[in-house]
């Protein structure tokens, strides 16, 4: 199997969520949608939805409850980050690209903290630890709010308090992980 018929059958899957109403009813509102339904509702969250179905995530994210979550955009997920994560996280098993069954999932879980917070309770300031165990400082820089795991790993949150039933989401422009 080549990535492009990998990509292709994560798309089918997707698009069978949706026809199966996983996704919701048209016109339901992202209140009434759990967190990874909703992110599939939306395109710029595409890259970062596929990788979750691809590590066999999506139930971790459907099922918890009271959570937020710093979803990197597709152009956060673009070029040399996309790659360098590609490689990681999926690695080439004769000649299929296979989830890492520690890493993939670790690293979407990065993005996931317990507890519903939002913009202004982030603009506060402090730590925040993640479903996978990482620490996330969370600070306000020039009236930006950042979130930044330890070392060198730095998102801005462009799109902040997108709701969902079971929680809240914040896009970032970069992935928390490297």
């Amino acid at each position: 199997m080549t990535i492009r018929s990998s990509s292709l059958r994560v798309a089918a899957l997707a698009a069978l969520a949706v026809a199966a109403g996983a996704v919701g009813a048209p016109g339901a509102s992202a209140q009434q949608r759990n967190c990874i339904d909703t992110l599939a509702g939306m395109s710029e969250f595409s890259r970062f939805v596929n990788g979750v179905v691809r590590a066999r995530a999506v139930g971790d994210f459907r099922n918890a409850n009271s959570i937020t979550i710093f979803a990197p955009t597709n152009d956060a997920l673009s070029g040399g980050a996309r790659s360098a994560l590609i490689d990681r996280l999926f690695p080439l098993v004769d000649g299929n690209r296979e989830a890492d069954p520690v890493l993939a999932p670790a690293a979407f879980q990065a993005h996931v903290v317990q507890g519903r917070h939002d913009s202004a309770a982030l603009r506060q300031g402090g730590e925040l630890t993640t479903v996978a165990g990482t620490t996330l400082r969370v600070s306000t820089a020039n009236g930006a709010l950042t979130v930044a795991e330890k070392g060198d790993v730095m998102a801005r949150v462009t799109r902040a308090d997108i709701p969902c039933s079971n929680g809240v989401i914040h896009a970032i422009d970069a992935p928390l992980i490297r």
